[in-house]
């Protein structure tokens, strides 16, 4: 693992390799693929388009799989015997010096680093194909560099639906030519397979994921230290960008969220261009793409260093629903039974007249009935990470990461209150690895204008 702070250490061309897993663990990644798709199959993954600006995307499954940042590129993998080929393009005809690129000319320092079994020009693509009777494919937009397989999707599906553009979404495109060009071949999608493995996350993926956690926690800090009336949203966002790109050397994962007041009624709310008031609340969610990995956090504090008492009586009551919360998750529950167990705890809390939160009934009453947040969704290579969908019914294991995110919409106020951490299941309960963040009212006040 190499911290963020010595990656400006390293030439161009290593960091198209990645820093954070071994040959061996991406070889056995390849490995198990291919025995899942069987002898006589093949996996083809295609690399990330070019992209119109100088950030680097890579897709996170060709990423998963063979840790290379080279655009334009194809890794087929053989069933049964995991033989693996990685296909590339010029690095003479890439962006840049070709010093400070990848490309076939570098076939044996690529082969040699990844553990791959040959890496050839993108246009022996053909030939290699030629024979394959059946093919394992992602039936699904690039996820990656920001961007979640779900918002990919939607962004492709919406340009093909418009009149004036109908832009075939570039999945499909991939599609149609392995039939217009195999006209025998059988196509199968490789997405549930691939997003069955994704789903635990190996001890070096939680590492980095603890990572870029900690520049989350670190950001909402620093935001609350410079928080104050009078100071723009826009200001907290800059903060963000700016620690994530001095501490983390990398960019945003997602839209930064920083919302004032009834502004947070907007779940997604990113303009971030109001000035902040003396009575509003804050709240901010941002997570980084960190060598292609996210976080996700949310947290709020008052613009004047004092939380009211209805916000301490409101967000007070989520803080102790997501301390409830953490205190249920471990392997062998499963999500529905977190539901249950932490809406009994909460219901009996509100029958205590000791608890302060007798007058909160209704608002838990409403979050039960929803059933929102909570175990929200998985989060590793996207923010919304493309994970086996089935975990929502099986019991939690040790290595599953996850948004935590207990969250109500007090309607008269019209003001959204929540807590968001992201955590990984150990072997005996969970990390919080967004944890370095407070969320509790105390020692929020402690910090919010200290800057």
């Amino acid at each position: 693992m190499i911290p963020a702070s010595k990656m400006f250490d390293k030439k161009p061309v290593e960091l198209l390799f990645t820093q954070d897993f071994t040959p061996e663990e991406l070889k056995t990644r390849r490995r198990h693929i291919a025995g899942e798709i069987g002898e006589g199959a093949h996996l083809l993954i295609a690399g990330a388009a070019p992209v119109p600006h100088d950030a680097l995307v890579q897709d996170a499954n060709f990423y998963y799989f063979c840790g290379l940042d080279v655009p334009q590129s194809y890794l087929l993998i053989e069933g049964g015997t995991g033989r693996t080929t990685v296909f590339l393009p010029s690095r003479t005809l890439m962006d840049g010096f070709p010093e400070d690129c990848l490309g076939f000319e570098d076939a044996a320092l690529i082969a040699e680093r990844l553990q791959l079994d040959a890496a050839l020009p993108v246009s022996e693509l053909t030939a290699a194909l030629s024979g394959t009777t059946c093919l394992f494919t992602p039936f699904g937009e690039t996820e990656g560099g920001g961007a979640t397989l779900f918002g990919a999707n939607g962004c492709a599906r919406k340009c093909a639906d418009d009149e004036w553009d109908q832009a075939e979404p570039r999945h499909k495109r991939r599609l149609r030519l392995l039939n217009e060009r195999f006209p025998k071949l059988a196509l199968e999608d490789a997405l549930p397979l691939i997003r069955k493995m994704r789903t635990l996350k190996s001890p070096a993926e939680i590492e980095v994921l603890r990572q870029a956690g900690s520049l989350s926690a670190a950001i909402m800090i620093e935001s609350m230290k410079a928080t104050r009336p009078g100071i723009n949203e826009n200001h907290l966002q800059a903060i963000a960008e700016y620690v994530f790109r001095d501490r983390g050397r990398c960019g945003l994962g997602y839209g930064v969220i920083a919302a004032g007041g009834k502004r947070t009624w907007n779940g997604h709310y990113h303009y971030n261009n109001m000035t902040l008031k003396e009575d509003e609340i804050v709240l901010m969610d941002c997570g980084p793409d960190f060598r292609h990995y996210s976080s996700d956090i949310a947290r709020m504090w008052p613009v004047n260093g004092r939380f009211s008492d209805w916000h301490r009586q409101v967000y007070g009551m989520i803080v102790t629903y997501h301390k409830t919360l953490l205190s249920l998750i471990r392997p062998g529950i499963t999500a529905r039974e977190v539901y249950d167990q932490s809406a009994a705890r909460m219901i009996a809390l509100c029958e205590d007249p000791a608890s302060g939160l007798t007058e909160m009934r209704p608002l838990i009453d409403q979050m039960i009935e929803r059933g929102v947040g909570y175990l929200n969704h998985g989060v590793g290579l996207s923010v919304h990470d493309a994970i086996d969908p089935a975990w929502k019914n099986e019991p939690l294991r040790e290595g599953f990461v996850c948004a935590l995110d207990p969250m109500i919409w007090c309607e008269p106020q019209h003001e959204y209150i929540r807590v968001e951490d992201t955590i990984v299941v150990t072997a005996d309960g969970c990390e919080r690895l967004t944890g370095a963040a407070p969320f509790e009212m105390d020692e929020i006040e402690k910090i919010v204008g200290t800057g």
